[in-house]
Parts: C-alpha cells; sequence; structure tokens
C-alpha cells in the first residue's frame, strides 16, 4: 500500500523535471473529456491484501464550474473475479494549482453500481474519493494518474444479502481540453 502512495509524489517528480507544454489556464465553462483505465486495483479484502492488474476502461466529461473546480460525470465498465460491473457516477474535482504543466487534484464522487456475476446479479452505491496529478502534453491535452478509494454497497436481486466493497484502485487516462 505504501509502494502505491508513493506513486503519486515519484510521478510528480519526474514530471517536474521533464520539459513538456505548459498547458492553456482553466477557466469557467471550459470542457474535458477523456477515457481512463485501471492498470492495479486492490482485491476488495483486507485479509487478502493484494493488487491485480485492473481490466477496465472509463469515459468521463467534466465542465468547469470555476478556474479550479470541475464537475462532470463517468461511466466505467469494470471485468474482474467473474463478475462484469457496471459505475456510472457524478464527480467534483477540485484542482490544487490551475496553470503550470503538472496540476494536481483531489476528487470525490457518488454514484450507482451494477454487478452481474456468477452467482448473482445485483445494484447499490458507489462513493469514490481520490487524488491524482494531470501532467500537459500539449496545450490541450493531459495525462493522468490518480489513485481512488471506491467504497461500494449492493443488494444481490435475491434480497439474501448486501455486499460491502472497499477497494483502492490506480488509474492511467489521457484527456482533452476543449
Amino acid at each position: 500500500m505504501k509502494a502505491i502512495l508513493l506513486l503519486l509524489p515519484l510521478a510528480t517528480a519526474v514530471s517536474c523535471a521533464v520539459p513538456t507544454a505548459v498547458g492553456n489556464d482553466f477557466a469557467p465553462q471550459q470542457m474535458r473529456f477523456g477515457a481512463h483505465a485501471a492498470v492495479a486495483t486492490s482485491t476488495g479484502s483486507s485479509d487478502e491484501g493484494g493488487y491485480a492488474l485492473g481490466d477496465s476502461f472509463t469515459l468521463e466529461g467534466g465542465y468547469f464550474y470555476s478556474d479550479n473546480i470541475e464537475i462532470g460525470g463517468t461511466a466505467e465498465f469494470w471485468t474482474y473475479d467473474q463478475a462484469d460491473v457496471q459505475m456510472y457516477t457524478g464527480f467534483a474535482r477540485y484542482y490544487l494549482q490551475t496553470e503550470g504543466n503538472v496540476r494536481p487534484y483531489l476528487l470525490i464522487g457518488v454514484g450507482l453500481y451494477d454487478v452481474t456475476n456468477t452467482e448473482r446479479e445485483g445494484s447499490g452505491d458507489v462513493y469514490r474519493l481520490g487524488a491524482g496529478i494531470s501532467q500537459f502534453l500539449s496545450d490541450t491535452t493531459s495525462f493522468d494518474i490518480s489513485v481512488e478509494e471506491h467504497f461500494s454497497s449492493y443488494v444481490d436481486e435475491t434480497r439474501t444479502s448486501e455486499i460491502d466493497s472497499d477497494t483502492m484502485n490506480i488509474y492511467l487516462g489521457f484527456n482533452v481540453m476543449l
């Protein structure tokens, strides 16, 4: 876990040393579209304590409410542990820095969670907390790396049990500013 959390400061240090485009300053009414993939996800169990390669794909879009607050939504699709998961969430992203080539941010989100696996199907809610950095490659494109914690709970269709999950995910993404 500690090694995973050291990834963000390390990536920030490397990106500060590598010359890249500064990127356009964020402005109200600006839009951002992106695609992300999880490169690692926790097993969801504190007993197992391991990480696995994530098999996910996320599309997201956002609208800048102010120069450092982005409001948006995501559609995320997962396949792991013989289960298919779809998450649809709304989020707020707060950028700690609104100009320059490296822009750290904090994220909070809430949404719906739908799971189908070989044993049961169900739906529920999901809550997201995260932190990351955007590294601008040009004035309008950026590469992101982030760490997110997902807290989710769903009830299977037979209504026999409630299943809680707490997973840590590491995402890599690519964004375009409009």
